[in-house]
């Protein structure tokens, strides 16, 4: 749950009970926040310090802003929110309130059979999808990404006739990755094709009458290499294409999927 610095600013007064009861002295606002995560002591100095250029001990109000704003993209910043609306003087005048402010983040509070509850957007922990397109030195590229494979390589080529490729597929199968291959069972393959004898691969026909024209390689199911470059030599050295390496879970399980459809 990710608040801007408006928003924090705006809700500090509400924690520290300066706005809305109950009031909360530093010690209390110390035991509230180490409930979610923070570890600090309150000493005879009072509260402990932000970190700021002259180390002073800071006011309650600036100790609650940089606190919220550690916890800031965090799930404990909801349970801390939550824990001061149940102990409200007024519950349902704390939820206005601090919907009022939460709104701008899409946040909201809302009651969830009688008990006040913040709403909203989730902290996101996966990986962010990316995309990388490549026109040049394409072979590079994809050597770059079998070499990542920890566990699996699933193929499906129309056409392979390059045979650097081929031999870091037999590399990686010697690491221990479970390689397989779905070729186009043509002419073309059979006459110009790579030897994959030392690699598990199966040759497939079209679907629906023509050609198995697919052209991806999914990677530990985590990552797609896909587009209009074949793994042959005239596609490394003559042609202009294209690759886009997919790294998308969700994406690399749809492809995984379709290679087991190409495969029966």
């Amino acid at each position: 749950m990710k608040l801007s610095p408006y928003t924090i600013q705006s809700i500090a007064p509400i924690i520290t009970g300066d706005s809305l009861g109950p009031y909360r002295r530093g010690s209390d606002l110390v035991k509230l926040f180490n409930k979610f995560g923070c570890r600090d002591i309150y000493d005879t100095l009072g509260l402990p310090s932000i970190g700021d250029d002259n180390d002073h001990r800071p006011s309650r109000t600036k100790y609650v802003e940089n606190r919220l704003g550690n916890l800031s993209g965090k799930l404990d910043i909801r349970g801390l929110l939550n824990q001061v609306l149940a102990e409200a003087d007024s519950p349902e005048d704390m939820a206005q309130k601090m919907t009022e402010f939460l709104t701008e983040d899409s946040f909201s509070v809302v009651n969830d059979a009688g008990k006040f509850v913040v709403e909203g957007g989730a902290v996101n922990n996966r990986k962010a999808v990316v995309n990388d397109a490549h026109f040049q030195n394409i072979q590079s590229q994809v050597l770059r990404e079998l070499d990542s494979a920890k566990v699996t390589i699933n193929v499906a080529m129309a056409w392979f006739t390059n045979e650097v490729i081929r031999d870091k597929l037999i590399e990686k199968l010697g690491q221990g990755v479970d390689v397989h291959i779905a070729i186009f069972d043509d002419g073309i393959n059979k006459k110009h094709g790579v030897d994959l004898n030392s690699l598990p691969h199966t040759l497939v026909k079209g679907s629906r009458g023509g050609f198995m024209h697919n052209k991806f390689c999914v990677i530990d199911n985590q990552k797609v290499v896909t587009g209009s470059y074949n793994w042959s030599n005239n596609a490394e050295t003559r042609n202009d294409e294209n690759v886009t390496v997919l790294n998308d879970p969700d994406q690399a399980t749809n492809y995984t999927l379709e290679f087991r459809r190409i495969l029966k």
